[in-house]
């Protein structure tokens, strides 16, 4: 579930003293990236925001109040250095806790843009306001952007577009933005302001993370250099979705270069689907490739029993190596159909043989030698176990 202590060896170190505050940095960096990912969504986005909202200020309330004095003294500094927007967020979350989910109103801006790199869009012409919130139709209002693309761009493609879009890297997009009107108290007078909570949330988180793991490192002689705050244009590739999003392949073709989506979202969607089909074809695979018999089976663990990781890893053995080890109970009931009636090798024991065979598959991505050393040497004693009672 928490993956960002394996992600470097700064936050290793940190997960090593505390534990709890690595978790939490995690918790609200997923819940960005969901944001982010979501934009174009409006139910998921809402779900996302209101989580990423008490989620946020649960970490800063918490950790005012209950932790080291290090991490107490770095998020008060950076509470009173951000004041405003912290009352902005903490108002928001009190009404998403107590009262009823933050349902912010939209601006929808559709046009044509110019793509001057993966993050950076110009809109050269287009209707809509970018700066407040609009009143639109029912059929349009809290929709998928994908699915008013056509109907809010219908004049934009007759009026500004060729057929085949023969302008390099320029295409039509709709810009989406969410705003709320927040009403707090700021420096003893009441505010109200109507605000980009996107903005404001994602840009008070990831500088809240920065300032934290800043802290730290300089507490402890680190370097810190991966930082959760980007900075973006106007028009980017989160609240922005461009016709080459929607339809990459006939773009490849327009313009004779091999066209990817920019946007968070569908290459987020993207990446689920491909994950999901590689699966797929990954577990069929296995089946195809099972042991056949007894020897086989006990061959196979002399084989990876034998090998050093780096070997295991190369091109010859590594998908037998994932194949065996990762999923062996298919090849135990395989080599020996009576199952485990039969057998002195229990139904744990090979379970055991899965967990470290992944063991050493996620320490080898580290590249650290001792760890993946100390990973060989628990999954090797665990094949000899096995052997033994064959």
């Amino acid at each position: 579930m928490f993956d960002l202590a394996k992600s470097s060896l700064f936050f290793e170190r940190m997960d090593v003293e505390h534990p709890t505050l690595v978790q939490n940095i995690d918790i609200v960096n997923e819940n960005m990236r969901l944001l982010d990912a979501t934009y174009h969504q409006p139910k998921h986005f809402i779900l996302s925001l209101n989580n990423l909202l008490r989620s946020l200020l649960f970490f800063v309330e918490n950790s005012i109040k209950n932790s080291p004095d290090w991490l107490q003294t770095s998020v008060s500094e950076f509470r009173e250095m951000n004041r405003k927007e912290y009352e902005m967020l903490k108002y928001l979350r009190n009404v998403s806790a107590h009262q009823k989910l933050i349902f912010p109103a939209e601006s929808l801006v559709g046009g044509l843009f110019r793509v001057y790199s993966n993050t950076d869009y110009k809109l050269k012409l287009g209707l809509g306001d970018h700066n407040k919130p609009g009143s639109y139709a029912p059929d349009m209002a809290l929709k998928n952007t994908a699915d008013i693309f056509d109907d809010l761009l219908t004049f934009s493609s007759i009026a500004f577009m060729d057929l085949e879009h023969s302008a390099f890297a320029e295409c039509l997009g709709i810009t989406r933005r969410w705003f709320y009107k927040a009403d707090f108290k700021f420096n003893g007078e009441n505010v109200h302001d109507v605000i980009d909570v996107y903005i404001i949330t994602s840009k008070f988180s990831a500088s809240l993370l920065d300032h934290i793991c800043s802290s730290y490192a300089q507490k402890k002689g680190l370097l810190f250099d991966k930082k959760f705050t980007v900075i973006r244009a106007d028009y980017n590739n989160i609240n922005t979705l461009l016709e080459l999003d929607l339809y990459p392949s006939l773009f490849s073709v327009w313009w004779e270069e091999e066209i990817e989506p920019l946007s968070i979202g569908v290459r987020a969607d993207r990446l689920r689907g491909r994950k999901r089909q590689a699966a797929d074809e990954y577990y069929t695979w296995v089946f195809d490739h099972l042991v056949k018999d007894p020897a086989e089976y006990k061959a196979m663990l002399t084989r990876f029993g034998s090998l050093e990781p780096d070997a295991i890893f190369g091109k010859e053995h590594l998908m037998d190596f994932l194949s065996f080890v990762t999923i062996n109970h298919w090849h135990f009931k395989k080599a020996f159909p009576d199952d485990f009636l039969k057998s002195k090798v229990t139904p744990a024991e090979v379970m055991m043989l899965q967990r470290f065979g992944r063991i050493l598959v996620d320490e080898y991505k580290t590249g650290k030698v001792c760890t993946i050393k100390a990973a060989k040497e628990q999954l090797d004693e665990q094949i000899v176990k096995i052997i033994g009672r064959l």
